[in-house]
């Protein structure tokens, strides 16, 4: 046995493991996508909320290249009922949907995608079922078709060694089944192994030795259930396979195996293994012995994560495969957050203090959701980790998130087992020797627009300079000699782009100008689930108890779609904490108080001269105390608001506490002075991104009915930064719980990856 030092020499002269090349150039990173939702089941008349974290499956790290993503719910057939376009940031994004009257089933899917990622061959967008609850819940009216489903490790049973199978027992629900009465079984009806069960996901393991003359079979004896059957493959004579024992914690273990007379005859011939996880590829020889040959390889040589190894014979055809993930202390999986909590002063609300623990140098961004204790309504089929470490690779569906929820020695050997039932994964060998990938679809950034200025004098005005009314996004872009302009930008719905020439000496006027945005619907999503995802169920042994509604204990109530639209539109108001509070600015609030100094008044402060010197104050028995002003964070002087326009302000931060009152003012980046106005030409943006939403709590009717312990929302908060030098603190309204979930997935700058559940005792 040794390791080949060819392995650079085949790098360079296979294509395929570089990256590819094709008419366009190369081309970019594929892309790995996750979506945390701050729930998978919903109300009527509820938001659902999520995190989106976007990989460069390439590197590992975020996708800075990625700007544009986009996000639609689904339902049973296919057919799009909802989508978004969202603006991608440093990997990370965060949107919303309304669970309103247009969904009229129980169950859809919410898919994420980007127009890039659509090139590759076997692409999936990202996909999480959600449900909606009504006052009854239909089962699926699907035949009961019990059936198994056996694979052996490698590929194929090997005449005359000891092999392991991996087993899949599922219903005709497409969902796996927990049982433990499975049996081996020959031709003649001889139990070989019994007792034989599968987990909650329907998946088993067991081993035997291969007679070449005899047929094998499991089968499951069903106390109501027909008796069902499934005869195993037919053994391999004069071959080789292999066995990878993944359970120890610093070497992986490759065992190839043969009947006696295998290893005789092929006794000095050298096979050759490969390990690979994307452009990773290892190579090394094992030669045969008389007897079982064992490789041992140290995982911190291999990367973390799901590899595919490969047996090859003599002539280089492979032979054997098997996929495993390799559990090293290195891997990308970060350590746990530290939580600490309180009841805040008042007692209506939890305050909690995370941090991460001592020696971690990167920060974390994360989201967070947090739900009554007895909630039913939180139930992904993914987290962070398994989105970005297992589903990149696998073909087959998986609730994967359960392998990392708590991760011990039980978890990674069923781990283990679901990646033997996959077999080769999403890519076999051959799907790596392509040479060429055609790019269709092209990597977006930002919003494309292309525009014409019409009474442009060339000769004196040859830019035009683009402004987002809201964002302040802006851009220059050059004339070309038919007047027109083309560029891209981050740009928003409901905003409006003003467009105005520039002459050689720096002068605006507004222009006579023409101006298109790309459709998004440009970018459809070029994919179809070839089969429904199913809910998963308890099924009963008796087939009957499966046909006809499923009654919940308390009757669902929608909530109030106006009341809850209303609340959206008139967001001005936000609490940051019992003692602080914000004021967003709009036009409504513009035209009914121009000025700054009659707001702040209107804000309940005070206005006066005290010894000659004006200034803010609010009362403190048996006088006033002074409160200070900030203005973008610097110190300002209560002279520089008198006459100051409300129209350049964009939000009031205050606190009107007697022991530490303060005003803070953030300028309104967009303001733009009288002398500047009318020099612009203004386009309403139609195909821009969506503008998130920021969070609100809906009006649950009544916090202490079953409804909203089983299916309502205490709190969720997209963007939490936390380091490990100062605890970030949070306040989570109780709403008379006794105890809440918390539910947090995050990403680093470095790719480090956290999933983590937490039950808080609020007494």
């Amino acid at each position: 046995m040794r390791i080949c030092f060819y392995v650079l020499f085949w790098v360079i002269q296979a294509p395929f493991l570089v990256t590819a090349q094709n008419d366009f150039g190369t081309i970019g990173p594929k892309e790995g996508i996750h979506l945390h939702l701050n729930k998978t089941t919903f109300i009527q008349g509820e938001r659902l909320w999520f995190k989106a974290y976007i990989q460069d499956e390439a590197t590992k790290l975020p996708s800075f290249e990625t700007t544009n993503l986009y996000v639609g719910i689904f339902d049973a057939g296919g057919e799009e009922l909802k989508r978004k376009l969202y603006y991608v940031e440093s990997g990370m994004a965060r949107g919303d949907f309304s669970i309103d009257s247009t969904l009229v089933n129980t169950e859809y899917t919410i898919r994420a995608w980007t127009n890039f990622m659509q090139n590759f061959e076997g692409y999936k967008p990202f996909e999480q079922r959600i449900k909606i609850v009504k006052d009854t819940v239909d089962q699926d009216s699907a035949k009961i078709n019990m059936q198994i489903s056996v694979f052996p490790e490698g590929g194929q049973l090997i005449a005359g060694a000891y092999n392991n199978i991996g087993i899949l027992l599922s219903n005709g629900l497409r969902q796996g089944v927990a049982a433990d009465n499975l049996e081996l079984i020959d031709e003649t009806g001889r139990i070989i192994q019994g007792n034989i069960a599968t987990n909650d996901f329907g998946m088993g393991k067991t081993g035997f030795v291969v007679d070449a003359d005899k047929k094998y079979f499991l089968r499951r004896q069903g106390r109501r259930l027909p008796t069902i059957r499934q005869e195993l493959p037919e053994a391999s004579r004069g071959q080789l396979g292999m066995n990878i024992e993944n359970n120890g914690k610093d070497k992986v273990l490759l065992t190839l195996i043969a009947s006696q007379e295998t290893f005789l005859e092929k006794d000095g011939d050298t096979h050759t293994i490969a390990f690979y996880q994307d452009d990773f590829i290892r190579f090394e020889d094992m030669e045969v012995n008389e007897t079982a040959t064992v490789l041992s390889i140290d995982r911190k040589e291999l990367p973390h994560g799901i590899l595919t190894v490969v047996l090859f014979d003599t002539e280089l055809r492979p032979i054997a495969y098997r996929m495993f993930f390799n559990h090293r202390n290195t891997g990308r999986i970060g350590p746990n957050l530290e939580i600490d909590h309180c009841l805040t002063e008042f007692g209506d609300s939890l305050q909690i203090e995370m941090i991460l623990p001592k020696g971690i140098k990167d920060e974390i961004n994360l989201s967070l959701s947090v739900l009554p204790n007895q909630s039913e309504s939180y139930d992904p089929d993914n987290s962070i980790v398994s989105s970005f470490l297992v589903r990149p690779y696998i073909k087959s569906y998986f609730q994967d998130h359960y392998f990392f929820q708590g991760q011990d020695r039980r978890k990674r050997y069923e781990l283990d087992k679901r990646l033997l039932i996959e077999g080769w994964g999403k890519y076999d060998w051959d799907s790596r020797k392509l040479e060429e990938v055609r790019q269709k679809f092209t990597m977006e950034t930002g919003i494309p627009f292309e525009g014409r200025v019409i009474d442009a004098d060339l000769n004196e005005e040859q830019q035009v300079s683009l402004v987002a009314e809201l964002s302040g996004a802006f851009r220059f872009e050059e004339l070309q000699n038919d007047k027109s302009f083309k560029g891209n930008m981050v740009l928003f719905e409901g905003d409006s782009l003003k467009v105005s020439l520039i002459g050689k000496k720096g002068k605006l006027r507004e222009p006579k100008a023409e101006l298109w945005f790309q459709d998004s619907d440009s970018a459809p999503l070029n994919y179809l689930a070839t089969e429904t995802l199913k809910r998963q169920v308890t099924l009963l042994e008796n087939p009957a108890a499966m046909e006809g509604p499923l009654n919940i204990d308390s009757r669902i109530i929608a909530l109030d779609e106006v009341i809850v639209t209303e609340k959206v539109t008139t967001q001005k108001k936000f609490q940051i904490s019992a003692l602080v509070e914000g004021r967003l600015i709009d036009d409504d609030e513009i035209r009914k108080t121009p000025a700054v100094s009659s707001y702040i008044l209107k804000l309940g402060f005070l206005i006066f001269g005290n010894g000659g010197e004006l200034g803010i104050y609010v009362r403190k028995p048996p006088g006033f105390v002074r409160v200070p002003v900030s203005i973008d964070g610097m110190f300002a002087q209560p002279g520089e608001l008198i006459g100051m326009p409300l129209s350049s302000v964009r939000f009031f931060t205050f606190s009107k506490d007697r022991n530490g009152p303060f005003i803070a003012i953030g300028l309104n980046p967009n303001y733009v002075p009288p002398n500047q106005r009318n020099k612009f030409a203004k386009f309403a943006i139609t195909n821009g991104y969506a503008r998130p939403q920021e969070y609100f709590s809906p009006n649950y009717p009544d916090s202490d009915q079953q409804i909203f312990q089983s299916f309502g929302a205490l709190y969720w908060k997209a963007d939490v930064a936390v380091n490990a030098e100062i605890p970030t603190t949070i306040n989570i309204p109780i709403k008379g719980q006794g105890t809440m979930r918390l539910f947090m997935e995050g990403m680093t700058v470095d790719g480090g990856l956290i999933t983590q559940e937490e039950r808080l005792d609020v007494r």
